[in-house]
């Protein structure tokens, strides 16, 4: 993983990326979706480290449920932490090597990532980045939640887990982003989880499960409803 994670490599590919970007696709007005940090994220810690489970169950939630009621309103803190620590762990066993693969392949040029990621931030999806870092243990990874570009500063609106009532900035001309007490030096747009039919199935249950009993009961989960403003990618195009 060390190519991806060069912090040199990293900005450099990805400044490429914004001004191929540019070059094709010319933004006069910022790219966003109506995302709501105080009601359409989670309202728990990320203390035990749910941050890739909380930035994507947010997003699902937003695209698919939100009409009913904005998340808060709907799921309690019980309920926000069983699915948190479900999806984490789901996450950990079935896709951390996904997004592996796909970050060090496409770290050399992220113009196809990064569009792809403007033209659903452009029809209103939130989109997740995942930032990373390495330690004297190994690497460190943190998953925000993108839902607004402004191009004349070049810069992302994010929802970060940490923060559960603050917006935050990620400044896509520097080659540093700092969380907490940790700065995170590489950045990925995880275009290969964006659609991944196990996530949006695990996601789909636990929301069943946990939030809705009676649906769960009622027969099998539906096959879920899920807004695409570009086509998935697959890890071995």
């Amino acid at each position: 993983m060390r190519s991806f994670w060069s912090k040199s490599l990293c900005r450099v590919a990805l400044v490429s990326a914004i001004l191929g970007f540019f070059l094709y696709f010319p933004v006069s007005q910022t790219a966003y979706a109506s995302f709501n940090i105080k009601e359409d994220g989670f309202s728990i810690s990320n203390a035990p480290g749910y941050c890739f489970a909380m930035a994507a169950f947010s997003k699902w939630y937003y695209l698919n449920r939100h009409p009913e009621a904005p998340l808060r309103k709907t799921l309690n803190k019980q309920i926000q932490t069983r699915i948190a620590k479900e999806l984490q762990e789901f996450y950990s066993k079935n896709l951390i090597k996904i997004q592996a693969e796909y970050c060090n392949r496409y770290h050399g040029n992220q113009s196809s990532s990064f569009r792809r990621f403007v033209v659903g931030l452009t029809a209103g999806e939130p989109r997740i980045v995942l930032l990373m870092n390495k330690s004297s243990t190994g690497a460190v990874l943190h998953a925000v939640l993108a839902y607004a570009w402004i191009p004349e500063r070049n810069v992302l609106k994010i929802y970060d887990p940490n923060y559960i009532q603050e917006e935050r900035y990620l400044d896509l001309e520097k080659n540093s982003y700092t969380s907490l007490d940790i700065t995170y030096h590489a950045i990925c747009f995880p275009e290969a989880l964006e659609y991944h039919p196990g996530l949006i199935t695990k996601m789909e249950y636990l929301y069943a499960y946990h939030a809705g009993p009676r649906r769960a009961a009622a027969g099998p989960v539906a096959e879920p409803e899920y807004r695409r403003a570009s086509a998935p990618i697959l890890i071995n195009d």
